[in-house]
């Protein structure tokens, strides 16, 4: 009788742990007041491309300037919410990837996207993207980090399409 109080008291146990690591990974810290606790990054939304044409003074989205500035900030969000939310650093990384497919930043883009996901502890997830980071960036500066995380190389040069 002894063994099943203490089986049950153990998977009690096991079952809180579990709720409080599932409920604590969906929410965002907060301080009694309901703010965010003080050296988290809080993400700022970007407008979206058509909301910021139409607002007057605003340079139009054709404006290689403005929309370099625009990749910057989304890269900055990225890399500031990679380790405390990598959640959102993945969905930032891949917004950035539809907004700004044949960006300059592209390969460091698709490489902290690689981290995010390896710091979500989504292996599988990583690999495939570290795939598709050597499939679309064969020569790229971080190659040998994303072969580091994920254990993908690129293939051969003699072997590729």
């Amino acid at each position: 009788m002894r063994r099943v109080v203490y089986f049950v008291f153990f998977l009690g146990i096991l079952a809180c742990g579990l709720l409080l690591y599932w409920r604590g990974d969906r929410q965002e810290p907060k301080q009694s007041g309901g703010a965010p606790i003080a050296g988290t990054p809080a993400a700022v939304p970007l407008p979206p491309p058509r909301l910021a044409a139409a607002v007057p003074g605003r340079p139009a989205d054709n404006d290689a300037g403005y929309i370099a500035l625009e990749e910057d900030s989304l890269m900055q969000q990225i890399r500031a919410s990679l380790l405390d939310n990598p959640r959102l650093a993945e969905t930032l990384a891949r917004e950035g990837r539809q907004r700004f497919p044949d960006s300059p930043q592209a390969d460091a883009r698709d490489a902290l996207l690689v981290t995010a996901l390896t710091n979500q502890q989504r292996f599988g997830r990583a690999r495939l993207e570290a795939r598709y980071y050597f499939d679309h960036h064969p020569n790229g500066r971080f190659g040998d980090r994303v072969s580091f995380l994920t254990r993908v190389h690129p293939l051969p040069a003699e072997s590729r399409p």
